[in-house]
């Protein structure tokens, strides 16, 4: 579980609190990172639709959650 790196930089399991971010964060890279092939563009190439829709219905879920908890936490 190395890091991810995005256009956006660099995100790395540990970036997250543990609980259930962090889970999702690993569920969504363990659908996208495979022990057989490393890159995420060819997992992500070989999902079926279905697939797809649930790992970005997932991608969104985590986003919000940790948009939801940064603003919790900046109005703290």
């Amino acid at each position: 579980m190395g890091v991810y790196d995005t256009e956006f930089g660099s995100i790395w399991h540990d970036d997250f609190p543990d609980g259930s971010l962090k889970d999702d964060y690993l569920t969504i890279i363990g659908s996208i990172i495979k022990s057989d092939e490393r890159k995420a563009a060819v997992n992500i190439t070989a999902m079926s639709d279905e697939q797809a829709r649930t790992v970005i219905q997932q991608i969104c879920s985590l986003s919000e959650g940790v948009a939801y908890t940064l603003g919790r936490q900046s109005n703290s």
